[in-house]
């Protein structure tokens, strides 16, 4: 009888020792549910065995008997690794089921039927199809042993009802449960795979435009070389032949006036070329333009006869300054001069660059938390203040016009914003207005010298 009792409480004990050994992602994957239904289902097997409800009488070992609560907490052990061990959980229900059916425990109903459900549900498809079928047979053998032995139909009708409550029933619903997950994963899955071929198709699309514009940029850069950088060519080369053929005085205006025409076709020629590389590769160059080549802008419009004054109180002119905030000074204020000789022809310019404390004024030498850009001009008699202007009081654009100040064409109306788009990409800030009687443009950008690295 100690042997017996002996070898009743080892096999829980094996089983036990063995889940403790798992590995810490399998009781990861414990739910709060199957906690639950594990500690449901020892209360019910403790009130089976207070209430003394107890079947297979005939079967009963005195020793599985006393161990009732070592196999009940084997099997609600198996109901807690049910969704991350399912084949570990039928060994362990199993054995608990074949154990109370020994201790004639009711019990052994319970796990019967949780012992298919969770297979059934949880376990691989070949594991849940053979418990699936298992059930059937188990079901089929079952009324036909308790026939040949009570040869009663009371009792065969029992143990159908038995039959279908523990086999039949658990192999039923976890397999519509199953179904129903399967389903719902296909469904997730074509649901992925439709936003899949969604993106799929939009980056056929954005390639498409992309290569669509590809093309219209190489289709702009050949007109561009074969219309535009030809007419700029054949004027500096047409202004270098009268250079050889004019007077030999240096200081004559005609020659004065053929090297500035050739200079700016030159230049122009370059900056050209540089839009023709931007469109052939895509990638936007290095503006050009710094504060020393202002004073020589400066002296075109005045050798073409305009009235142009320039003051720049930057230490060393500015020379330190980083190249992007150079660029934007020179370029926004030769934006501004073209604006001068279309909107107001004629009048003088100011061009007055400073640093600045916070818009007041230089702390000191080299010192100020800004540089500005100051561009002036009285506003035209004709329509003062109004000339040409956007509801928002900005010039509505800019004109194609020569050093001389004569416009050689109508507005494009990207001048003002051009000038705005400089001024924020250097990390500053422009207005363009009306001030009293005068055109004022101002341009704020960061002193670099005052700007903190961090």
């Amino acid at each position: 009888m100690e042997n017996t009792t002996t070898a009743a409480v080892a096999v829980p004990v094996r089983l036990l020792n063995r889940w403790r050994r798992m590995d810490v992602r399998s009781m990861a994957t414990i739910h709060v549910q199957d906690m639950a239904l594990a500690g449901g289902y020892f209360v019910v097997f403790w009130l089976l065995a207070e209430l003394n409800l107890r079947s297979f009488g005939e079967l009963q070992v005195a020793a599985f008997a006393s161990a009732w609560p070592v196999i009940a907490v084997a099997g609600c052990t198996g109901v807690l690794l049910r969704r991350a061990r399912p084949l570990t959980m039928a060994w362990l229900c199993g054995s608990a089921a074949v154990a109370f059916v020994l201790a004639g425990h009711s019990g052994a109903f319970v796990l019967a039927f949780e012992f298919f459900f969770s297979l059934v549900l949880f376990g691989s498809p070949r594991a849940s199809q053979l418990a699936a079928r298992s059930a059937w047979v188990l079901a089929v053998l079952l009324l036909v042993a308790a026939f040949t032995v009570s040869r009663s139909a009371a009792a065969t009708v029992t143990a159908a009802v038995i039959a279908v409550v523990t086999l039949l029933t658990p192999v039923e619903w976890a397999g519509n449960l199953r179904k129903a997950n399967q389903l719902a994963a296909s469904e997730s899955a074509r649901a992925d795979a439709v936003q899949d071929a969604a993106r799929q198709r939009l980056l056929a699309e954005r390639s498409s435009h992309d290569l669509a514009l590809e093309r219209e940029r190489q289709h702009m850069a050949r007109e561009l070389h074969d219309v535009i950088s030809a007419r700029l060519s054949a004027i500096a080369l047409q202004s270098g032949a009268a250079l050889h053929m004019a007077t030999p005085t240096a200081t004559a205006p005609s020659t004065v006036l053929l090297r500035r025409i050739r200079a700016e076709s030159v230049a122009g020629l370059d900056e050209l070329n540089a839009m023709i590389r931007l469109l052939h590769t895509g990638a936007a160059p290095e503006s050009t333009g710094e504060l020393e080549d202002l004073a020589e802008l400066v002296g075109a419009y005045r050798s073409a006869g305009r009235d142009v004054r320039l003051e720049n109180s930057l230490p060393g002119g500015g020379a330190h300054l980083p190249p992007p905030v150079q660029t934007a000074l020179y370029r926004i204020a030769a934006e501004a001069l073209v604006n001068a000789a279309k909107h107001a022809p004629g009048q003088p310019v100011e061009i007055v660059v400073s640093l600045a404390h916070g818009g007041g004024p230089s702390r000191g030498p080299g010192r100020g938390d800004e540089v500005l850009l100051v561009v002036s001009n009285p506003l035209p008699n004709s329509a003062p203040g109004t000339a040409d202007s956007t509801p928002d009081g900005t010039v509505d654009g800019t004109a194609d016009s020569t050093a001389d100040g004569t416009a050689a064409g109508p507005g494009s109306g990207t001048g003002i914003p051009s000038m705005h788009f400089r001024a924020a990409h250097a990390g500053g800030s422009i207005t363009a207005g009306a001030a009293g009687e005068q055109w004022k443009v101002l341009l704020r950008l960061p002193n670099p010298s005052e700007v903190d690295p961090s």
